[in-house]
């Protein structure tokens, strides 16, 4: 399931039903006319382009101009951008605003939240205790997790290692919740979410099932590996031997005064928030260090910055391990594009409420982007991205769309045709669930003692049974988050249906994605029953 769709738009697309995808990959409402403070210049202190050659400042002013009206209009609160070219920071700069309301200017050094774009910082935290000798990428992930065990439906999954769980082929379910400050629900502990959520829905390396949950766990296990709490371990292993002064984790609540507020599309500031797996997506970063974590990841870091990963170890991270498209794979944190033709790139992009971020870096060139906005801004930000490649990457011709799904129609009817009982399992709560499937195709739903409802868009995704419906899962968090939009997405073996059932909403200021493992069997013909 890509539930980053509409919480990291710039991420692939697994499995998902069609009307979720559609509906995720939509925008949201049109931003509301609304005052502005007059937008800012460039900041002072950015690298300045005129040491560049002339095409390239001519190229610089033409995208400078792009942003300052893309501000002004105000679909656009503040935007952080770096491009390196040729192994060095050709161009960085801030334009609008980090906080409107405080008159406070973003910059290059501004740190903005990143969503995502956190993954590939994750696992390069991972590969420094792997160098280090104190972690195996092939270990059981149950062995590092103290009590807390990911599970499967015979018990304790030990086929789940560090790499499956890097790679978004272990198995576990997406997952996405939001904590704003002052609501009623708390950021629960790793322990809690993987004894909530931690259950497979897939065996383990079937297929690529994008995970938040699973670098949730990834991040609780450099901090049990290491002894430290991960916010620290990243400031002492990774930021600061890289010169990433400006950016820190959520847990350094001090520094939050110094980031870019998160606007909704609407424009309006949205509280400040945590998620539930923050090694996921919870660094905030300026465009100033991500432009010096890419010239890690390039083999080229600056000479003020210690090398903390060897060449073999980040091609290791850079390594395609599960293929998404024709032409694009995931491997440890990184996005990888392999086209005939076309430069590989290595990528991260990062979406959720009030966050829109592009990460690109092409190694054969010495080239990266970054782009950061505090507010989403999709199709502007995406050009933007590939408008400043283009001044560093010859004949670079754009980032191809997420693969959009299929629905096809179910073949053979036959097999699936009948009645599916069994449990859904919400949380620790077992909820009878019974599908229905007509002769003509037609499907209902039930869910405990609710009535059946009608699923729309019934078919297959990818040769996952797939459909949208509404009910009540009875679950603390689908109750706690009023959450009834459901959709399916379901693996049929023989005479059962396993996979998950998965609780959403989508909306500018909050977005929640609920899986819940399901386990169907369907009764022999000619048994009637509800």
């Amino acid at each position: 399931m890509q539930a980053t769709v509409a919480l990291d738009v710039a991420m692939p697309r697994s499995r998902l039903p069609a009307c979720l995808w559609l509906c995720l990959a939509a925008s949201a409402v049109a931003p509301a006319a609304h005052a502005l403070p007059q937008p800012p210049a460039a900041h002072a202190g950015e690298a300045a382009p005129e040491a560049s050659p002339p095409a390239d400042r001519e190229a610089f002013a033409r995208i400078r101009g792009s942003i300052e009206a893309e501000v002004a209009s105000g679909r656009l609160a503040g935007v952080g951008i770096a491009l390196v070219k040729d192994g060095r920071v050709a161009w960085e700069a801030g334009f609008g605003h980090a906080d409107r309301a405080a008159g406070r200017h973003a910059t290059a050094h501004t740190p903005f939240s990143i969503a995502s774009t956190t993954k590939p910082i994750t696992t390069t935290a991972l590969m420094t205790l792997v160098a280090a000798g104190r972690l195996r990428l092939d270990a059981p992930a149950n062995d590092l997790l103290g009590d807390a065990r990911i599970v499967d439906a015979r018990g304790p999954a030990q086929a789940v290692t560090l790499r499956r769980l890097a790679t978004h082929t272990s198995g576990l379910p997406t997952f996405f919740a939001m904590y704003p400050e002052g609501g009623t629900a708390r950021q629960p502990g790793m322990d809690a979410l993987i004894r909530d959520y931690g259950r497979l829905v897939a065996p383990v390396g079937e297929r690529y099932e994008y995970s938040n949950l699973a670098y949730g766990i990834l991040a609780h296990v450099v901090a049990r590996a290491s002894g430290q709490e991960y916010g620290r371990y990243l400031r002492e292993h990774v930021f600061d031997p890289l010169g990433m002064h400006d950016s820190f984790f959520d847990t350094e609540p001090g520094r939050r005064d110094r980031m870019a507020v998160r606007y909704g599309d609407d424009g309006q500031p949205l509280p400040f928030y945590l998620t539930a797996t923050p090694g996921s997506g919870e660094v905030y970063a300026s465009a100033h260090d991500l432009a010096r974590f890419a010239l890690l990841h390039l083999g080229r870091a600056p000479r003020d910055a210690a090398r903390i990963l060897d060449d073999a170890r980040l091609d290791e991270l850079h390594r395609p391990a599960v293929a998404m498209a024709p032409t694009q794979w995931y491997a440890m944190g990184w996005q990888v594009l392999r086209a005939p033709g076309r430069a590989e790139a290595l990528y991260h992009g990062g979406g959720q409420s009030g966050v829109d971020t592009e990460f690109v870096l092409v190694p054969s060139a010495g080239a990266a982007v970054v782009v950061l906005g505090n507010q989403r801004d999709r199709e502007f930000l995406a050009a933007l991205r590939d408008r400043l490649l283009a001044v560093a990457v010859p004949g670079w011709q754009g980032l191809p769309p997420p693969p959009a799904p299929s629905l096809e129609p179910l073949r053979p009817l036959h097999d699936y045709v009948g009645i599916w009982r069994g449990t859904l399992l919400a949380q620790g709560r077992e909820v009878a669930t019974v599908l229905r499937v007509a002769h003509d195709g037609a499907a209902t739903l039930a869910l405990g003692e609710a009535p059946a409802r009608p699923v729309a868009d019934f078919g297959l995704i990818d040769g996952l049974l797939s459909g949208e419906t509404e009910g009540r899962v009875g679950s603390p968090d689908t109750e706690r988050e009023h959450v009834g939009q459901l959709s399916l997405n379901l693996k049929r073996r023989g005479e059962r249906l396993d996979g998950e059932i998965i609780a959403w909403r989508k909306a500018s200021w909050n977005m929640t994605i609920l899986p819940y493992r399901v386990d169907l069997r369907r009764e022999p013909a000619g048994v009637s029953s509800r």
